[in-house]
């Protein structure tokens, strides 16, 4: 059975021809790109010149003078417009958890383009409230709002005493404010979050000069956009250069009890296709999907051992080609207990995702340093120095590579200390960076992306099939 990336690669083959240069793929994520470009190799019978590939957010960021800004610069930015507008404002380790939120919240509100911005952030004290208030909001835009509620409103179960729920609601008013000076800030130095450069480049898209756009654009295997996604799109099929195909050939993502369908009238009905592409599957529910078998485990650790009874059942003998199944992990923590339970069998393993620092034992020094560096230093400069000389001594042949990334963080956090020297940064702040950061590093594995059994997060699925997926 072909994959749907397989049949739009045939058919752009033998429709366009030479002329692939032309064209630029766009994808959720890189890991469809890699496939398709396989995919596209195989039915060329001459040399040409391949296409582009590239993901959405390249996408927009070839459309904009504008770079996104790393994490750290966005939350010191932040908390530098947060002081101006707050002479009292609370210690940079006690802000970090709620200009993390601040950042994800205006990233999402620029990201679904939510006009009205300043009524949105008005007083509002609860989800009651918000219903009334904000009519014009979408059902998405209004249950974005009831996360955010949630997790604020659980905050003081965390903390009983309640005072960083009541500095919160004083930090409430200070929300539009502060999201417009953060806007202002990083556009003086041409930098962005990410939502923030979508809706700027939607914003003054008139000012982008035409040799910015590619000839034709190609949007595959999408299906829950946001509104800045939905806008571009629009805009590009609009000019004539957008091209549009989704993977709804199965039957049970046309039953309309089925929530997967939510987003998949209102995509075909807005983007066309320009090529008649073959249904990719069988036309029968009932040999549409194949087998499914649920497994009761008891535990992760028994799940990872299941896989080596399921690989062992479904690999034939002698068989190597394992490229079209895949182990797709809810919890990347799993993935060094998986890779030793694997048959022997299975020689070729393609791991798409990284190991997080944070189970490794080089993550203990980050979270406890009061118990590695005695006595703790005085000085956020000679923590950082401190810090590095220890990862340095517990530096061997099997942790290299994770000693070499927290180093990475560390002359990140080296710099920062020097670009805002209005910032007093102390020791508890620095540490709290560089656990907020080492949290969200991980280790990367090298190796041949389009050969072997596929290993790979929930999100790397989008836009790909498998004959056998774990």
């Amino acid at each position: 059975m072909r994959s749907k990336l397989h049949a739009i690669a045939q058919t752009f083959v033998e429709q366009v021809g030479s002329d692939l240069q032309r064209y630029t793929f766009v994808f959720p994520n890189h890991r469809a790109g890699l496939f398709f470009r396989k995919y596209l190799s195989q039915y060329m019978d001459k040399p040409m010149f391949a296409p582009r590939m590239m993901s959405i957010n390249e996408c927009f960021a070839e459309l904009s003078d504008l770079l996104v800004a790393d994490q750290l610069t966005l939350l010191l930015r932040l908390y530098s417009e947060y002081r101006r507008l707050k002479p009292d404002a609370e210690s940079l380790d006690q802000f970090l958890y709620w200009g993390k939120m601040m950042l994800a919240d205006f990233s999402e509100i620029d990201n679904h383009l939510v006009p009205h911005v300043e009524a949105l952030f008005a007083s509002v004290k609860d989800l009651h409230t918000i219903d009334e208030r904000f009519q014009y909001l979408t059902d998405n835009q209004r249950q974005a709002l009831a996360r955010f509620w949630k997790e604020f409103q659980d905050s003081d179960k965390h903390h009983p005493n309640g005072k960083m729920h009541q500095r919160f609601l004083h930090t409430w008013d200070l929300l539009y404010p502060l999201y417009t000076a953060l806007r202002q800030n990083l556009l003086r130095d041409g930098l962005a979050y990410e939502g923030m450069l979508h809706r700027e480049v939607l914003d003054h898209w008139q000012e982008i000069p035409q040799e910015r756009f590619r000839d034709q654009y190609v949007f595959l295997g999408f299906n829950a956009l946001t509104a800045s996604e939905r806008e571009l799109m629009l805009r590009l099929q609009a000019m004539d250069r957008a091209d549009f195909y989704f993977d709804y050939d199965s039957p049970y993502l046309r039953d309309p009890q089925n929530k997967a369908s939510l987003f998949m009238e209102d995509n075909l009905r807005l983007f066309r296709s320009r090529y008649k592409i073959p249904d990719s599957r069988l036309a029968t529910p009932s040999n549409d999907i194949g087998d499914i078998t649920l497994i009761s485990v008891p535990s992760t650790v028994g799940e990872v051992h299941e896989v080596h009874r399921i690989l062992s059942d479904i690999i034939p003998a002698g068989s190597q080609d394992l490229t079209r199944t895949a182990v797709v992990l809810p919890d990347e923590q799993l993935l060094i207990p998986l890779l030793h339970a694997f048959p022997k069998s299975v020689s070729k393993i393609n791991v798409t995702m990284g190991y997080p620092l944070r189970a490794t034992s080089l993550y203990m020094p980050v979270a406890y340093p009061e118990q590695y560096l005695i006595p703790m230093p005085e000085t956020a400069e000679v923590f950082i120095e401190q810090m590095r000389a220890c990862l340095l001594s517990m530096r061997n042949d099997d942790n290299a590579e994770g000693v070499y990334q927290i180093t990475k963080v560390l002359d990140r956090l080296q710099t920062a200390l020097k670009t805002y020297p209005n910032i007093a940064f102390s020791v508890a702040d620095a540490q709290q960076l560089l656990k907020m950061l080492t949290l969200e590093t991980t280790i990367p594995y090298v190796g041949e992306p389009l050969d072997g059994l596929q290993v790979m997060g929930v999100l790397e699925t989008r836009a790909l099939d498998f004959d056998n997926v774990i």
